[in-house]
């Protein structure tokens, strides 16, 4: 029951027992005080009078002189306290006796030992004298009885003082402590019954009912900014379910339904009241689908996984990402596909609350897949068509010009022939205006002659079936420079080899390559006193980790890199075909080569500055590739080059 009385009662209820307790311990202190000292303080009056009558009574008592003895105890008279005095010899005789007290009585206490007896109202001595008989004194109690009222009326008047400081410290404490708790205690129920926090507990002073007062308000400013927040977070959320374009369920652990937004309404054709504390599988998800996903689950997850909600949770509770397609059961009966994603809910402790879905319709994306597949199959067959017309019109193309070369070449060896016996006939009577003309013809028919050549090499490039297989670069570089040995008799060239690895291609037309950039090197550096040309390979650090990519370095005339791109097409020139001869045709068919095995070509240079011109391969597996005529025998990737780490052929003057 005490505990269901307000805090101002229980003060009270503390205090004035307090106060009474108090008092009746402090009274039966003092009463029992009182009672247990009465005898000591009696002792403390008569004893005096007793060792005096003792020591003036030895003679009277000794010679039974009874006016000897009266005298002593007449002198007992003036204290008014004593009310009787007597002296009794051992046979019982009385002495000498006195009595201040009218209705007095024989008092017998012969039989009684020494020692002090009280009564009601006073109190009797008895003690025996040295030489013999007793002395008995009787004194009064009122003297005492008074001091003991005194003590009682001063206990009283401390009790009166006592009150009046309780009543004085309950008014203090109602001020201080329980209007602050009472106050502290409504403001409570209020924010408790209507959540309602813009309360504040009025504080004053600095206490610690105060601080108390203030920590709450700040407190309730606290909860307030955060519902306040919460609030706007709800209502953001709510808006943000209410307008997603995304279905969005959220699910107990065990898989009731505790959220259903309007997407998902629209998309399954349920309301959100309609699934309300539903399991989700047994509504909108094909049975024989969960089966089948449940078994790839189980031997997934290594355990057994029973169809059912714990198909969608059994990845999400591992920590795992849980997102597929599904053939979702609307509620008139049409089926839907769509993607479904789910999410473990968790909590600070990391233990699951739920888990919430996030669908989104696939209806139009299989339309459009399908119209795209549609598509592709057409564009598929329109390219399948269109290839075969260019390939027809190419072999036709190719045919035509490898005939047109062909047919030219019997022309131009007639025209060469005759213009040979007649430079022999006429030799005499040509003047040297007319010899020149004959060289020019010369020359051009030779000129032409090239250009067929190259033209028909041009051809077959295109047209050349590839055999593809592990090539040693390095020994095809080696017969390459060593073919044009004849040509570069009389110059003074450095050749700097790096050491260059088996590639995957076709070794004829990676020496059709080889040979024409190897050529250009040496055309477009005779005009130096020294050649120096350098071949090697580029590292892996260079950017081109999945492929090989050669190089070939010369110190010749160079170019403009504003017409890199013009390099490798058919016919295109740098420079003039007087100071350099040349067809054109030469790049265009290393580009036609490193394109047919799988690479790129390109170029970098700087006018009187040489050139470098690069190709690159795919890096393939030598040992999955036919046999090439080559002497590599294994396959490497590029190595690290140190500089000039080879140096081949020679120095001639």
């Amino acid at each position: 029951m005490f505990r269901h009385l307000s805090i101002h009662k229980r003060l009270a209820f503390v205090l004035w027992g307090s106060v009474l307790l108090a008092f009746v311990a402090a009274g039966a202190g003092l009463l029992l005080y009182q009672a247990l000292t009465l005898e000591s303080r009696a002792r403390q009056i008569m004893a005096p009078y007793a060792q005096m009558v003792a020591g003036g009574t030895d003679a009277a008592v000794a010679f039974a002189d009874p006016l000897r003895a009266q005298e002593i105890l007449d002198t007992l008279r003036a204290n008014p306290q004593i009310l009787e005095a007597e002296i009794t010899l051992d046979d019982g005789r009385s002495l000498a006796s006195f009595s201040n007290v009218l209705d007095a009585r024989a008092q017998q206490q012969s039989e009684k030992p020494d020692g002090i007896y009280l009564g009601s109202d006073a109190a009797q001595l008895l003690q025996g004298l040295p030489k013999g008989g007793r002395l008995r004194i009787s004194m009064s109690l009122a003297q005492l009885s008074a001091q003991t009222h005194q003590a009682m009326w001063m206990f009283g008047a401390g009790m009166l003082v006592l009150l009046a400081a309780t009543l004085i410290q309950m008014a203090v404490l109602r001020r201080t402590i329980v209007r602050p708790i009472a106050s502290l205690t409504e403001t409570t129920e209020l924010v408790r019954a209507r959540a309602d926090y813009t309360h504040r507990i009025p504080v004053s002073g600095a206490g610690e009912l105060a601080r108390l007062g203030q920590s709450f308000n700040a407190m309730l400013e606290g909860i307030q900014q955060r519902e306040d927040d919460l609030r706007q977070l709800a209502a953001f959320q709510r808006t943000i379910l209410a307008n997603a374009a995304y279905s969005i369920i959220s699910v107990t652990p065990e898989g009731i339904v505790t959220s259903f937004n309007p997407a998902a309404e629209r998309l399954l054709g349920y309301t959100a009241d309609e699934v309300a504390g539903k399991q989700t599988p047994a509504l909108w998800h094909d049975p024989q689908e969960m089966a089948q996903h449940a078994r790839v689950l189980s031997s997934e997850l290594g355990e057994t996984i029973a169809p059912g909600f714990e198909v969608f949770a059994a990845r999400p509770r591992r920590g795992l990402t849980e997102e597929r397609e599904w053939i979702f059961t609307r509620k008139d009966g049409t089926r839907v596909p769509a993607n479904l994603s789910v999410t473990a809910l968790r909590d600070e402790g990391g233990n699951i609350t739920g888990f919430v879905g996030l669908i989104y319709d696939l209806t139009e994306r299989k339309q459009v897949e399908a119209e795209i597949h549609q598509l592709n199959q057409e564009l598929e067959q329109r390219v399948a068509e269109r290839t075969a017309q260019l390939t027809e019109a190419n072999k036709e193309l190719e045919a035509f010009a490898y005939s047109v070369s062909h047919d030219l070449r019997s022309p131009l060896r007639h025209i060469d022939g005759y213009l040979g016996l007649l430079k022999e006939q006429l030799a005499a009577i040509l003047d040297a205006q007319s010899q020149h003309y004959m060289d020019t013809i010369s020359k051009s028919v030779k000129r032409m002659g090239e250009l067929i050549d190259d033209l028909l090499s041009f051809s077959r490039m295109g047209r050349q079936e590839m055999t593809r297989g592990p090539v040693d670069l390095g020994a095809l570089v080696e017969d390459v420079i060593h073919e044009f040995e004849p040509e570069t008799k009389g110059r003074v060239i450095h050749w700097h080899i790096g050491e260059l690895p088996v590639v995957v291609g076709d070794y004829a037309m990676l020496r059709v390559v080889l040979a024409n950039l190897v050529s250009n090197a040496l055309k477009f550096t005779q005009t130096r006193e020294q050649t120096a040309i350098e071949i090697g390979c580029l590292p892996d650090t260079s950017g081109h980790e999945n492929e090989t990519v050669v190089f070939v370095r010369d110190n010749g005339v160079g170019f403009d890199m504003r017409y890199a791109n013009k390099l490798f097409g058919v016919f295109e020139r740098l420079h003039s075909g007087k100071d350099f001869e040349g067809t054109g045709i030469g790049l265009a068919n290393v580009h036609r080569v490193v394109s047919r095995n799988g690479g790129t070509t390109w170029a970098e240079g700087k006018v009187n500055g040489g050139a470098t011109f690069f190709f690159s391969l795919p890096r393939e597996n030598p040992s999955v590739a036919r046999i090439a005529p080559s002497k590599a025998t294994a396959s490497q990737p590029c190595p690290l080059s140190e500089g000039l780490v080879a140096q081949v052929g020679s120095e001639t003057e």
